[in-house]
């Protein structure tokens, strides 16, 4: 099955997200870029709550835009997490082909960190296998791809159907988790469940308005319905885009 991840600002939306049936919470503000942090104070607040709540509910934090090797920003924000109680610290990381070398150099540093991070590869500009390699190979939890600014498209307007398969099967072929997110809509359902991440981000396509509006707790169960839906809908669009359903969902 594949979880879904649902983006939340405040303990209102994390708890209305819960109850939805969202599978991981993530912290965020949505308003200070793709991945922009709450406050430590907040943090801590909504991870308490929802552990009283939902003992069992994997809670991920983002720790904001950092300029590409910037490993000092990027540990000082990390640490600032260890006592809010969360599973996952999720950093941004560029991978396109350009960026190469100084994402294998962010993803080393990152591994080297006391906390659970978890790499998220910003696909604007492309996505180069070789860094999903290198970080699957360093054996992180899980490995994301998202978009870094939602007005150059969703996902898949980034990145080509054939290489966010090879993705998927490059994490799975560690195991380590592939997660997939980046202004994905309903309409992208059919596609996801044809990829078969572990994972599926969203909150563009949760709220009332844009992504900085207020999350709609009728769209997460609607959404997570979608995501558990027909398998010969998922079949379907694999077929069409060349991709092995059947092979995916015997390792899903």
């Amino acid at each position: 099955m594949i979880r879904m991840l649902v983006s939340v600002r405040n303990l209102d939306e994390a708890r209305d997200a819960a109850s939805a049936g969202a599978d991981l919470i993530d912290l965020e503000e949505p308003g200070d870029g793709a991945l922009g942090a709450v406050s430590a104070r907040r943090m801590a607040r909504i991870a308490q709550s929802l552990r009283a709540e939902y003992p069992h509910l994997p809670i991920s934090v983002t720790i904001r835009d950092l300029r590409p090797g910037d490993n000092a920003s990027l540990e000082l924000r990390a640490s600032r997490t260890r006592r809010c109680g969360v599973d996952y610290v999720k950093a941004g990381v560029p991978a396109d082909s350009a960026s190469f070398d100084i994402a294998c150099r962010t993803l080393s540093h990152m591994r080297g960190l006391h906390w659970n991070m978890m790499p998220v590869l910003l696909v604007d500009n492309g996505l180069d296998l070789r860094v999903v390699e290198y970080a699957s190979e360093l054996r992180f939890a899980g490995v994301m791809v998202d978009t870094a600014s939602k007005k150059r498209g969703n996902l898949f307007q980034c990145v080509p159907l054939t290489v966010l398969d090879s993705m998927v099967q490059i994490a799975r072929a560690h195991d380590v988790m592939a997660g997939l997110a980046g202004a994905l809509l309903s309409k992208h359902v059919p596609l996801i469940r044809a990829l078969g991440p572990h994972i599926a981000g969203f909150r563009t396509a949760l709220c009332d308005r844009s992504r900085t509006g207020q999350l709609d707790p009728a769209r997460v169960r609607d959404l997570r319905a979608q995501l558990s839906g027909s398998t010969r809908t998922a079949n379907a669009a694999a077929n069409d885009i060349g991709i092995d359903a059947s092979a995916q969902s015997a390792v899903a």
